[in-house]
């Protein structure tokens, strides 16, 4: 009887001890699932970003092949405009004048 009660004592403690070991699995498999499913929506969101950010390097490299054949092809009425307005150059010779009076 002593026996038989010691390896019923042995099995619930071996059935206990699967038990926690299954729960401690399944909680690492939770886990896991988790920070799976965080790292899918941060790829994602992350790739939605690299595309806006691709997009806007395909449009400043448009604007630079534009600018460059405007450069290349002397476009002199161009460079001159952007020459006046945007660094304030005059021709040689030219006086500019300012309005200061503040009316437009």
């Amino acid at each position: 009887m002593p026996e038989e009660n010691r390896s019923a004592r042995e099995r619930q403690s071996l059935l206990r001890r699967r038990r926690w070991l299954l729960a401690a699995m399944a909680a690492v498999a939770v886990y896991f699932l988790i920070v799976s499913l965080s790292l899918r929506l941060r790829l994602r969101e992350q790739q939605k970003e690299l595309a806006v950010i691709m997009e806007q390097i395909e449009i400043a490299r448009e604007e630079n092949d534009e600018l460059s054949r405007m450069l290349s092809g002397g476009e002199a009425e161009y460079i001159e405009r952007i020459a006046r307005e945007k660094l304030g150059y005059a021709a040689i010779g030219e006086r500019v004048y300012e309005d200061i009076s503040g009316i437009d």
